[in-house]
Parts: structure tokens; C-alpha cells; sequence
């Protein structure tokens, strides 16, 4: 079962793992605040444009090419307070440090954390993916109960995440279903394929974003497709009853995963992960495959993707 993210009030944040409710959680609009963490100002650089940009030979001008970014970089300042305990802004100090440098995180290849904002003034909570990189305390005020710091989060691309997931569910519907009656005169032309549900995926955010597209058998060569593009994405293999394959097109993650935590991304068709973002407004998609028992499904969710860290619900 997913464990539910804690619930952030105006001005909170928190940094943890996805899914987990043992996230860090801290800040807040008035005293007192989470974890007695004040947080004082968040900034976000999105870092040097990588350009591919020519010169044009033997005249004046420029020829541009792809200009991508690094992913941005969050910095937050703040302080840990307690005056009342003077050891306790320490203490608070070390839980926020611990959480942001977290060595299951830091030391495990690939993996990344959530950094979650319910930014004051806004409406909406966001998130984005990466990793707590450097944290700086100063302890010149610790008498006083006060221990300011300054840390920075490296985020793997440049957007803001809508922290509610969205889902859409595809199901198949056998197509041979009442084309065949008796008495049957052989030979017998069964449907080799499936009249397969579509429907329409919306990304109600102003960036495209990442699906995660899970295929639960019983199916065959399971696919799906966003209509009147030239995306599309399948695998080339067979889900029984009861397997699943989970791919997961986000930057940080790019990966195929049986239920047996298997990768079959060696035998995935059509178009490469990196096309499969979804653009924003409304995407038809429609799932392809072969089951006959018209009980297998394809799950696609994905987060609504924005530049900013806070405004109105993206609805």
C-alpha cells in the first residue's frame, strides 16, 4: 500500500523520499514553527543555459541550436529557534541537516528525494525532485537560542510537480466478443488483436510532464499510443495474470520494471522515453495489445508541471 505524504500547512515544507510519511517537515507561516524551523527565503536559479549555438562560417551572425538546462538549484535560508531551550535549536539544526543529507539517499545510486513546498500566499502544494546538496550552519547566535543556515537542493530538471498525482485507467474489450455465433462453419478467424479503450489524459499544468504508465496483465505486446502524434511506447513480451510493467519516463528514473523488479527495457518499442512527456492541455490515448479475457488494464498517472513553487490549484 503507498504510504501518504505528510500533510504541509501554509508556509511548511519537507524533504524526504517519495511516498513517505517519514519525511522531514518544516517551517510555517506564524510560531511556532515545525521542527522549531523558520524558513526566511526560498530563491531557485535555474542554472547556465547549455547552448549548441554555430557561428555562421565567413559572415557575421549565429545559428541556434538546442539550448537545455542542468535543473535547477532551490536555496533556502532560515533558522533553527529555541530560545526557551537553547540545545534545542541545535538539536533541530542536526534533524534538518540529517534529513537534508540523508546517506540512504546520498550513497545510493539513482535515487532522489522530494522537496515539497506549500509556499506562502499560495493555494497549492508543489513539489520537485532531486537531491539536498550542501546545508551551512552558523553558530554565532547559539546562546541566543538561534542557529541561522543556508541549504540548497539540486533538483533534477526545472519544474514544480502538482502534488496530487492524477491517474487514468485504460481497460481492453475483446473484439472477436459477438462476432462469433453458432453453429460456427470452419475454419474460425478469431481477432488477433483488441478494440482497446482510449481516453483523454490532461495535463493541466503549463510545462509538459512524465507519465508513469503501468501495463497489468493477462496481456500480450501491450502498447499505448497518444493519438494524432507520433508517440507511442509498448513492450514487446507477455504480462501474465497477475504481472505488471511499470514504466517510468521521469528524467531522475527512466526505467522498465517487471512486479519482479526485473528490467525489460531491452525490449521496449516505438518511441524512446525521453519523447514521452506530455504536453500540456488534453492528450487521447488509447491502449493496444492482445487479451483475450478483456481484464488486463494500462494505469497512466503524472503530475501537472509548472515553473512556479506556488499560485492557484492547476484544475
Amino acid at each position: 500500500m503507498p504510504v501518504a505524504d505528510p500533510t504541509l500547512t501554509a508556509g511548511q515544507y519537507s524533504i524526504g523520499t517519495e511516498g513517505s510519511s517519514a519525511a522531514f517537515v518544516y517551517g510555517g507561516s506564524v510560531s511556532p514553527w515545525a521542527n522549531n524551523i523558520q524558513v526566511s527565503s526560498t530563491s531557485v536559479d535555474t542554472g547556465t543555459v547549455n547552448v549548441q549555438d554555430q557561428a555562421v562560417v565567413g559572415q557575421d551572425g549565429l545559428q541556434f541550436g538546442v539550448d537545455t538546462y542542468p535543473g535547477m538549484v532551490v536555496t533556502q535560508q532560515g533558522q533553527a529557534y529555541s530560545p526557551a531551550a537553547v540545545a534545542a535549536a541545535m538539536d533541530s539544526y542536526s534533524a534538518l541537516a540529517g534529513a537534508w543529507n540523508n546517506p540512504a539517499v546520498r550513497l545510493a545510486d539513482g535515487a532522489v528525494q522530494v522537496l515539497r513546498a506549500y509556499y506562502r500566499g499560495s493555494s497549492v502544494v508543489r513539489r520537485t525532485y532531486g537531491r539536498g546538496r550542501k546545508i551551512m550552519p552558523s553558530y554565532g547566535m547559539v546562546n541566543q537560542g538561534l542557529v541561522p543556515w543556508t541549504a540548497q537542493f539540486q533538483s533534477a530538471d526545472n519544474t514544480w510537480y502538482e502534488d496530487v498525482k492524477s491517474s487514468l485507467t485504460l481497460t481492453a474489450v475483446p473484439s472477436f466478443r459477438g462476432t462469433l455465433a453458432p453453429p460456427w462453419t470452419p475454419p474460425l478467424q478469431l481477432a488477433a488483436t483488441s478494440n482497446y479503450q482510449q481516453n483523454t489524459l490532461v495535463n493541466s499544468g503549463s510545462l509538459p510532464t512524465w507519465p508513469v504508465i503501468t501495463f497489468n496483465g493477462p496481456v500480450s505486446y501491450p502498447g499505448v499510443t497518444f493519438v494524432n502524434t507520433p508517440v507511442s511506447i509498448g513492450y514487446q513480451g507477455i504480462l501474465a495474470a497477475g504481472a505488471s510493467l511499470t514504466i517510468d519516463t521521469r528524467p531522475w528514473a527512466r526505467t522498465a520494471l517487471l512486479n519482479s523488479g526485473a528490467s525489460v527495457a531491452g525490449y521496449l518499442t516505438g518511441s524512446p522515453m525521453l519523447s514521452m512527456q506530455v504536453q500540456p492541455g488534453a492528450t487521447v490515448t488509447h491502449y493496444t495489445g492482445q487479451d483475450y479475457t478483456g481484464s488486463s488494464t494500462c494505469v497512466i498517472q503524472w503530475r501537472s508541471a509548472t515553473l512556479s513553487i506556488g499560485g492557484s490549484y492547476l484544475a
